[in-house]
């Protein structure tokens, strides 16, 4: 339902479905390679963060209260140091190795299969095969004791590593054997076109946030312009692609030519990262 212009939920609304349409679409990448536990986990650290450099940035010198940083996070005070004692401020994310273990459940089985010694195989150090169920050391013992959530089944979680090939089942003897441990669920291309999506998605942030901030000053505002049609026939989707491909493929030749006298030779202090993103996008109606 349309908010009308003079509710006073406007501005909330508006803000809302700005925010649903981004976390929609990356959310739509993380399912089944990040666990949503984790996900909230990670909101709140950068959210507690960036609320305090916040109120820093409009008090310099003084420290944050937990009082006056409950005021913009909505969040009590125990929370909050909770929140703050699981993370080192200041360290990225990424670099915590307890956060990283606990990554998706699959992560969790496969991090207890190969470092816990009762799953290891005494002479050679590798993870033992194992009966899905039945007295001692199994794979539903291995799920029950690496994944405390309630609803993650044995059943579910062998379908889930199987269908990622991470495990065989013999069947012959039906039992369940690790082929491989790595833990990664990504391939090298899915994780270059993430990390170069998500980058391009985090300097478009910038830009936005840096406009708002500029937003009574159209002179300090970055250039920030899109282009697109709604009257696209699906006869020509094909043909507009291409079009737009070589378009781009122009340009990004160009822009690396006007960004070329600018670039320092050397790396050094005081630099920064600076530049342009192009990208092609497609979307039908109410998806």
């Amino acid at each position: 339902m349309t908010t009308p212009p003079s509710s006073p939920l406007r501005d909330a609304a508006l803000l809302t479905r700005a925010a649903e349409n981004v976390f929609r679409r990356l959310i739509r990448m993380l399912v089944g390679r990040m666990s949503l536990k984790k996900l909230q986990e990670m909101i709140q650290i950068i959210f507690v963060e960036e609320a305090e450099s916040k109120l820093k940035l409009e008090e310099p010198g003084k420290n944050v209260s937990l009082t006056k940083l409950g005021s913009i996070t909505d969040l009590d005070t125990r929370t909050l140091t909770k929140i703050r004692s699981s993370h080192e401020s200041g360290k990225p994310i990424h670099l915590n190795t307890s956060f990283l273990k606990g990554f998706t459940p699959g992560f969790k089985v496969l991090d207890t299969w190969i470092n816990e010694k009762r799953y290891l195989d005494k002479a050679t150090g590798s993870p033992i095969p194992l009966d899905f169920s039945g007295e001692g050391q199994s794979f539903e013992t291995l799920v029950e004791e690496a994944v405390s959530t309630r609803g993650v089944t044995a059943k579910s979680m062998l379908q889930r590593l199987e269908e990622n090939r991470f495990v065989e089942i013999n069947p012959d003897t039906g039992q369940i054997k690790l082929v491989r441990n790595d833990y990664i669920f990504l391939s090298n291309d899915e994780l270059d076109m993430i990390d170069i999506g998500f980058s391009a998605i985090a300097s478009l942030a910038t830009t936005v946030t840096h406009n708002i901030r500029n937003a009574a000053d159209s002179h300090s505002r970055f250039y920030q312009r899109g282009c697109w049609t709604y009257r696209l026939s699906e006869e020509r989707q094909n043909e507009f692609r291409i079009a737009m491909m070589e378009f781009l493929h122009d340009v990004d030749k160009k822009a690396k030519d006007a960004i070329l006298p600018y670039e320092e030779k050397l790396e050094q202090p005081g630099q920064l990262t600076a530049g342009i993103s192009m990208f092609y996008f497609e979307e039908k109606p109410g998806e």
